[in-house]
């Protein structure tokens, strides 16, 4: 029946039915609590509805089914972070690195070790995802991200440069790339970053906020 349940989630989610499937998953666990699939279809669920605080716990409720399950403590980890909740972040991350010493594990916990103001572990983490796959595009920017939280103001805006060079582009790299060029002195040129960004990505909010406050 769970399986079942599953697959008809499943199609609900293709069909746009977000909240069908969120119903039917919380009827597969109350009717079978100790599936760990459920949970974490369910956290699945709600990270799409951007719920990240009950995604985070419907992934915490699968860590207590099986800790060990093949790829469990990364997905978790990166719910946590989502959440804010970046000690649990860290310790998931730090399992995920046990269980499997990828980039993605070490990118990870670079980045729940940078949100607690642990910018020289979190560098050290960044690094040992970059020297696992060094053309990862996600670790640099980690990277970059850890720099300027550092004030290496400059050494951070050579990384977010080099992946716009590269076409590799989106809000958060805008974001870091003008608080370095702030954080240099070089505001009229943040100014124009943010105000092309904000035409471009519309629907994210900072990027708005960003502009507006340039401004004035």
């Amino acid at each position: 029946m769970t399986q079942q349940t599953l697959d008809e989630a499943s199609r609900a989610l293709q069909q746009g039915r977000i909240d069908d499937a969120e119903k039917l998953l919380r009827g597969a666990i109350q009717a079978d609590p100790q599936s760990i699939d459920p949970h974490i279809a369910l956290a699945a669920t709600l990270t799409r509805k951007k719920d990240y605080q009950g995604a985070t716990d419907s992934y915490a409720n699968a860590m207590r089914l099986d800790r060990n399950r093949k790829g469990l403590a990364l997905k978790y980890a990166v719910s946590c972070f989502s959440a804010n909740r970046f000690d649990e972040a860290e310790k998931s991350a730090r399992l995920a690195v046990q269980q499997q010493p990828d980039a993605a594990a070490y990118d990870a916990l670079a980045c729940a070790l940078r949100e607690q103001g642990k910018t020289q572990d979190a560098l050290a983490a960044a690094d040992q995802a970059l020297s696992l796959s060094p053309s990862s595009n996600t670790a640099q920017h980690t990277r970059g991200s850890i720099l300027l939280a550092m004030g290496r103001s400059e050494e951070a805006l050579k990384i977010f440069e080099g992946l716009n060079s590269r076409g590799v582009s989106a809000p958060a790299i805008t974001l870091n790339r003008g608080a370095a060029l702030e954080k240099l002195g070089r505001t009229g040129e943040a100014t124009r970053l943010y105000a092309d960004a904000a035409k471009r990505w519309p629907d994210f909010p900072e990027l708005q906020r960003q502009r507006s406050q340039r401004r004035h």
